[in-house]
């Protein structure tokens, strides 16, 4: 029998713990949010209603956090037991699982999504959606069993098949994304490559913190069973399970929001290129002028001034590989037309 004081460190706690990270995240989500309106004025339709999407579901996951709070620690106040048997008996903690892989699959999708247009393979675009989808099915039917209070063990084996999935499927979405992107590093320019370059570095920076948390939510979920249930384990897994959502919004909110400095990047790098060596076609001859280069023609000798003026076009950017769109009109202020002028003095 576990007494009060481990009740409320390990249960309540952790509840507290993971709605206070919750709620900290939120709010690095919002800031992020905003940070993505006042920037990309001209993303297409649909990427600006996935991100008025997940405005609304961390929303809506933040306030069921709060209620929670509430309940647990103002309702159940001079009630320990009441309120570590919560997840059983009130609702609001019972839809927590399932509510939060709502939220995960949500920004799942759109990840899978960004793995089709970079790689059009529709072999592990269909198996990764399929994975994500059976990892909602056994979080809704965990929440069948705990909705009914059957006390079986099956409410935690399909917890844990949830978890286990959801960890699976984003080593597979990582390694995936990260290996078409060397695949088209590979076949482009040696700027667009380290462009490329620069996207797979931020592809493994924004699915680490997910995965980290999949794989401790995974593991805090087998070892906080019994006989002793009342452990830090179980404090770790209430605390990820309540954060993990958030991370997902978190890292898909990073990934759009690095666009512009991946881009900028990728521009200078083009334009020192292109200033420097026999590629980037600016010469200074002896004759002066700008670009001055002597040319011999039958005998004559034909002086020919180049003038250019090169401002960053991007071939293959992250955009159009990566969300499967234009280029917006914010970059087009930024990015020109190669201009040249050419004039010819024989002698």
């Amino acid at each position: 029998m576990a007494s009060s004081t481990e009740i409320i460190i390990y249960v309540m706690g952790g509840w507290d713990l993971g709605i206070c990270g919750d709620l900290l995240l939120q709010g690095v989500i919002f800031a992020q949010i905003a940070h993505y309106f006042t920037l990309y004025h001209s993303d297409i339709f649909a990427l600006r209603l996935f991100v008025l999407g997940l405005l609304v579901l961390t929303t809506l996951k933040s306030m069921q956090m709060i209620g929670v709070m509430w309940v647990q620690n103002v309702v159940y106040f001079a009630d320990v037991r009441g309120a570590a048997d919560l997840f059983f008996t009130h609702w609001l903690e019972q839809v927590s699982l399932a509510f939060g892989a709502c939220v995960s699959f949500y920004v799942q999708m759109f990840l899978c999504h960004r793995l089709w247009v970079l790689s059009k393979n529709v072999y592990i675009f269909v198996a990764l959606v399929l994975i994500f989808f059976f990892s909602l099915v056994a979080a809704f039917v965990s929440l069948v069993f705990t909705l009914h209070n059957i006390a079986s063990p099956l409410r935690s084996i399909w917890i844990s098949v949830h978890v286990g999935v959801v960890f699976g499927g984003d080593v597979l979405l990582c390694l995936s994304t990260a290996h078409f992107l060397l695949k088209h590093s590979k076949q482009v320019l040696p700027q667009t490559a380290g462009m490329l370059n620069a996207i797979l570095k931020l592809t493994f920076q924004t699915a680490a913190p997910g995965a980290l948390c999949a794989m401790m939510n995974l593991i805090t979920s087998r070892t906080s069973d019994k006989p002793d249930p009342y452990n830090v384990s179980l404090m770790l897994s209430v605390i990820t399970t309540d954060m993990l959502p958030k991370i997902y919004a978190f890292s898909a909110m990073w990934t759009l929001n690095s666009r512009r400095s991946i881009r900028l990047g990728g521009s200078s790098n083009q334009d020192t290129s292109s200033n420097d060596g026999p590629s980037g076609g600016r010469r200074t001859g002896p004759s002066g002028g700008r670009g001055g280069v002597e040319l011999g023609t039958f005998g004559k000798v034909q002086r020919i001034q180049v003038r250019t003026q090169v401002q960053t076009m991007r071939h293959t950017d992250e955009d159009g590989m990566m969300f499967g769109k234009d280029d917006d009109d914010d970059d087009r202020k930024g990015r020109g037309m190669e201009e040249a002028s050419v004039e010819t003095d024989r002698r």
